[in-house]
């Protein structure tokens, strides 16, 4: 059964695409994957690992695979054994999914055996459902990891935390992530400006959940689509920009392919058009994007029938590479060979990416590091129906803290303390647009300041000073005097930080100030 088994995957992924964008490629391989576990097939995510460092890309980042209960890497290379089964065990980790990798034994006679298989070591179903594949398949090795102290929502700043120890059994940990706070017109300008615009920017300072507010409208669009004039739900990508970005990162450029010729190879916006899939930006700003937008600011005028060139099929080659708008809802791509007289079918290149008028490009700006980092210019700003996300009210933010300090098992009074501590810290700093802040470093603040307490006593404020030096060390080692000075005032009161607040500037130093 065993050989039948693996003979009868052989013949499924024999003569699949792994590189095509089609996100039916794989149906056929969960569907008897499904059969084997007893889980749904819709519950079944593989992805094609080309690269050990592209495994955390593939398996986490994708929205299938975070709605998984399996996920499957089918692995292309062998000679990354050690880098490809630690990438593995993070993703686990990272995860608490179920694992499962298949590596390609020969380029020329394929064969997809299992390699390995990562599970959380508290998943009882996750081990079920390897052990299951490990009696129908080849064996190979379950190996149980401990989930991550990671974050439950990188964007609202919550973690989850491991068991405690019987002496910190009095701290219970948040077991949900609260609802995004925010003013209900945020949410309706997002709602309109996703329905109307093809490229559309969230600005606010960190931490206001603008990357959890774009994660809730696209599960928002596949609910019900109707209600953006949309015919379908959307995937979404998310890459994070950097510095180091240069238009071949987010168009394309030229690039050396395994026949060791010079290619044009696309970058996340092509990807993501290919896919048809939705491209979120994350961080915009930390790139020059009025530098490496280039085609793009004619392209997002958004006309339909009209192509711009992004770059060519190779150096010298006649055959442009053009990005435009289709008519319908879909994205669609067309190919040709890349040479004159050629025909190949497996070296059929893309020439043309045509958006759907589906398709959307979003980022977030981090308002607050504008002058710090990159700013958009006029031209590309005009590009983007932007969508201010400010931090939410003091009232807001209160109800969402005393929905945070729910979870703790203290005396009445600590709690009162602690959260009346953060709600001052809040509106201390949302007072000032300079220092305005989302609450997601506030939210994080209480989890230290609680298990302080089983050592520290009543030292309610010290414990506040130490994790607030903590979480916002970083940045505040990076302000001016000027904005440390105007802090001061309210900082310094007894009933705040009091002297701690000298103690806390005289560390930053220690952070690179």
């Amino acid at each position: 059964m065993t050989v039948e088994n693996l003979q009868t995957i052989q013949a499924l992924l024999a003569d699949v695409d792994h590189s095509s964008p089609s996100v039916s490629k794989y149906r056929a391989f969960e569907a008897y994957l499904a059969n084997l576990t007893g889980l749904p097939a819709t519950r079944i995510y593989t992805g094609y690992v080309s690269k050990a460092g592209n495994l955390s890309v593939r398996m986490v980042q994708s929205p299938r695979a975070q709605e998984a209960s399996l996920l499957v890497a089918l692995i292309q290379r062998s000679d990354e054994g050690p880098a490809t089964l630690d990438a593995a065990r993070k993703v686990a980790a990272r995860t608490a999914k179920p694992l499962l990798l298949l590596q390609r034994q020969a380029e020329t006679q394929p064969e997809w055996i299992p390699l390995a298989a990562y599970v959380a070591a508290s998943d009882s179903a996750g081990d079920a459902t390897l052990n299951r594949l490990l009696k129908d398949l080849a064996p190979f090795e379950i190996s149980k990891v401990l989930p991550e102290k990671a974050k439950v929502n990188r964007q609202l700043g919550l973690d989850e935390t491991l068991p405690l120890t019987e002496e910190q059994s009095h701290v219970s940990v948040p077991a949900a992530i609260p609802a995004l706070k925010l003013d209900p017109r945020t949410r309706r300008m997002l709602r309109n400006a996703i329905s109307s615009h093809k490229a559309v920017m969230l600005v606010g300072p960190p931490g206001t959940g603008k990357s959890s507010l774009v994660q809730e409208i696209i599960r928002e669009v596949r609910e019900d689509p109707s209600k953006f004039g949309m015919t379908m739900g959307h995937e979404l990508i998310m890459v994070t920009a950097d510095e180091s970005w240069t238009t071949r990162e987010l168009v394309g450029g030229d690039s050396v392919d395994d026949s060791g010729r010079l290619r044009f190879t696309p970058g996340f916006v092509l990807q993501a058009i290919e896919e048809d899939k939705w491209l979120l930006l994350d961080e915009a700003n930390r790139a020059d994007m009025d530098r490496i937008f280039g085609g793009l600011l004619t392209w997002l005028t958004g006309n339909d029938g009209q192509s711009v060139t992004v770059g060519r099929v190779s150096p010298g080659s006649s055959r442009e590479i053009l990005l435009g708008w289709a008519s319908g809802a879909r994205s669609v791509c067309e190919v040709e060979s890349p040479d004159e007289d050629e025909d190949d079918e497996a070296r059929k290149v893309i020439v043309q990416y045509l958006a759907g008028q589906e398709w959307r490009l979003i980022g977030t700006y981090n308002s607050i590091d504008a002058q710090r980092v990159f700013r958009f210019g006029l031209a590309l700003g005009r590009r983007f129906a932007q969508v201010p996300v400010p931090p939410p009210s003091v009232d807001l933010f209160q109800e969402l803290i005393a929905e945070r300090m729910l979870s703790y098992k203290l005396e009445p009074d600590v709690l009162r303390d602690i959260s009346r501590l953060i709600v001052r810290l809040y509106g201390i700093h949302c007072a000032d647009s300079s220092t305005a802040m989302g609450p997601a470093l506030f939210l994080a603040l209480p989890g230290s300041v609680v298990i302080g307490l089983s050592e520290a006593g009543d030292e309610v404020i010290p414990l506040m000073a130490e994790s607030y030096l903590t979480n916002f060390g970083p940045w505040l080692s990076r302000q001016d005097d000027e904005i440390l000075d105007r802090l001061d005032e309210s900082m310094m009161k007894p009933d705040m930080f009091g002297k701690e607040w000298s103690w806390i500037r005289e560390q930053l130093q220690h952070l690179g100030r």
